[in-house]
């Protein structure tokens, strides 16, 4: 809109508004989904016309909020998807009531929106606003003869202080959002003192996932999985590392937790299947039947496009999907084990394997493993730890090794640091093993030099 608009003929709040569709579909040439697409798209809209208020009117501040719903599942379960969009239209409505002439409201995806305030008075203000808003989000849809009520958090900050920058104001207001998410509260307001709060465990946003892979900070690491009998490699696990640019490589557990519940682990999932693949086509010439293992999070069990995407990139390697196993943990399977059954059930449909990971660490009994389309158990690291300490440990992981294969599965055991630990490992039937005892998780480059190019047997020092 030109700097000289005036207020009777510029649009209203409204006007501004944009969402997305109720359904994500995924785009075949890059397996990505839209509405991933569509959510940078609309962050970057976003970030443009923070730019362009503020040259427009002049204002020394701005207030940004991210209002993030929760309950729409429920609503989409009981009222089916026109329900559920009938509430996004609703709530659309009233957040456009709730922003003055000047505000701006931003439809970021299906359930996140923003809320630009041009020129709030002080913090409270911004305060005030979240709280206003919240009330209008919150408050019951009518549909029929029922009423549908979805939750909502928010997070808030202000530029230029504590931001700098438009990208800054965005990325401290999901740090708000946050852990507004973590101590269950309707709103927090950004102060850096969050960057270190309990509900903060990460510095970094599903943004910052978002941009890092624009620009290809990501690379992946191979840790060899070695068959026990007879000490030839089988395979590797495929295990994602972030390389900052100005902090060097970022512990997983500082970007992995926070892009959980996002977009951003497809997006994630997407690369990581893509460049473990690409590099065992590269790879298939002299070792034709590697395997490459790969972890799903329980933001991608939930996906409903999961199997699409795999297959994609399956497809488009055009390797037997046999030579990928997907590894579950044992904790995100347990969250919905009738749908983790149905979803795993449809992996094997593909005819990739199924690997359930860290076993031992959740609240799963081992009878449960004969309802689980899986291919493969891993044993934790705890456990293999103790497996020299004390009769009853090494009893355990026996009785674990015995019962997996009677109900079919491979057992791989996670963790192994010795020799000895890997001897009492075979002697017990364990198929598979890995550890620093074999390697740490390495560069392409290094793990080819460490064993593709020794006919499957570790390079000697």
């Amino acid at each position: 809109m030109p700097a000289g608009s005036s207020a009777a003929t510029r649009p209203g709040p409204s006007a501004w508004i944009r969402r997305t569709t109720s359904s994500a579909e995924t785009a075949a040439m890059n397996g990505k989904p839209q509405d991933s697409t569509a959510t940078q798209f609309r962050y970057s809209l976003l970030l443009r016309e923070i730019d362009a208020l503020r040259a427009r009117s002049g204002s020394p501040t701005l207030a940004l909020m991210l209002i993030q719903l929760s309950g729409l599942e429920e609503v989409n379960s009981r009222f089916g998807y026109l329900g559920g969009d009938r509430v996004l239209e609703e709530i659309t409505q009233r957040l456009g009531a709730v922003a003055r002439e000047q505000d701006r409201v931003f439809g970021v995806n299906s359930r996140t929106f923003a809320l630009l305030i041009d020129n709030p008075l002080h913090e409270g203000h911004a305060v005030l606003a979240a709280d206003r808003a919240a009330r209008a989000v919150t408050e019951p849809v009518v549909i029929g003869n029922g009423r549908a009520r979805v939750r909502a958090r928010t997070g808030i900050s202000l530029l230029p202080e504590p931001a700098h920058s438009g990208e800054e104001l965005l990325r401290q207001c999901e740090v708000a959002l946050d852990v507004a998410r973590s101590r269950d509260e309707p709103h927090v307001l950004f102060t850096p003192s969050l960057l270190a709060a309990p509900g903060a465990a990460s510095p970094y946003t599903w943004f910052d996932v978002e941009e890092a892979l624009k620009a290809g900070e990501f690379e992946i690491f191979y840790q060899p999985q070695v068959d026990l009998r007879s000490g030839r490699l089988h395979g590797a696990e495929a295990l994602v590392r972030w390389c900052h640019p100005r902090v060097g490589y970022v512990p997983p557990g500082q970007f992995l937790p926070v892009i959980e519940n996002t977009q951003s682990i497809r997006s994630l999932l997407w690369f990581v299947l893509n460049s473990s693949l690409r590099q065992v086509a590269a790879w298939a010439e002299g070792w034709p039947q590697f395997n490459v293992s790969v972890n799903l999070a329980a933001g991608n069990l939930a996906d409903p496009d999961l199997v699409d995407l795999i297959e994609n990139a399956i497809n488009v390697w055009n390797l037997p999907a046999t030579q990928l196993t997907l590894e579950l943990t044992e904790s995100s399977l347990m969250q919905n084990p009738t749908a983790s059954a149905r979803a795993m059930g449809k992996l094997r449909g593909l005819g990739a394997r199924t690997s359930i990971d860290d076993f031992g660490t959740g609240y799963s009994s081992l009878a449960y493993l004969r309802d689980l389309p899986a291919d493969e158990l891993k044993i934790d690291r705890a456990f293999v730890a103790r497996v020299l300490a004390a009769d009853r440990d090494r009893d355990i992981v026996a009785s674990i090794v015995q019962l997996a294969h009677a109900v079919q599965l491979e057992v791989v055991a996670e963790g192994i640091e010795d020799q000895a630990t890997l001897a009492a490992l075979a002697a017990m039937g364990c198929d598979l093993g890995q550890g620093f005892h074999y390697g740490a998780p390495m560069p392409a480059a290094d793990f080819e030099a460490a064993w593709l190019g020794h006919g499957g047997q570790r390079a000697q020092a």
